[in-house]
């Protein structure tokens, strides 16, 4: 039987590659009693906003090496920095449900005049809210899906789907971005 370090340390490094989808997978085993939800919520919380820490401390301090990058990302930067403007302390709360920008809303914030503090409160609190919904979303789909299949039987095969789809799709970004910088050649 698997330990529950290494339950814990699938499920971080899963939230590293993709974490909604490991945090999906992660529901799964905290519906079938394997790790418990408060453990999950808060690994998840943690790594995410240490994220957002990396993000926002890089571009507070190294503004010119982030202004330096291709145009796509001065692009989406600019859109960050007019969400910002418009949505300030809402949207650090919920940067995390922005897809394509969740990245560079930290960035965006990190070239304003907030304090590191006060982004440091937002960052945790968003943090917080996106590990509890998608953990608790994760629950839910666990207990709908046990109604088809034995979770219980099957948690390790199920979490490795989940982690083998998250791996998938970091890959295809990593590849897609390689792909995108050789056509800009």
């Amino acid at each position: 039987m698997i330990s529950n370090l290494t339950i814990y340390i699938g499920i971080a490094l899963g939230i590293i590659f993709q974490g909604e989808v490991a945090l999906l997978g992660a529901g799964h085993l905290i519906y079938t009693g394997a790790v418990k939800f408060w453990n999950v919520a808060l690994i998840a919380t943690f790594l995410s906003t240490i994220n957002g820490e990396i993000f926002f401390t890089l571009s507070k301090f190294g503004s010119k090496f982030i202004l330096s990058d291709p145009q796509n990302l001065k692009e989406k930067l600019a859109k960050a920095t007019n969400l910002m403007n418009r949505y300030k302390t809402f949207l650090l709360l919920f940067s995390r449900f922005v897809y394509g920008l969740r990245n560079l809303i930290p960035v965006a914030f990190g070239l304003s005049n907030i304090t590191h503090f006060e982004f440091s409160i937002l960052n945790f609190a968003g943090a917080l809210i996106w590990a509890i919904t998608f953990t608790s979303l994760g629950v839910i789909s666990g207990n709908v899906v046990s109604n088809f299949i034995d979770l219980q039987r099957h948690q390790m095969m199920i979490f490795g789907i989940f982690l083998g789809i998250a791996f998938t799709i970091m890959m295809l970004k990593i590849t897609k971005k390689g792909e995108q910088r050789n056509e800009a050649r």
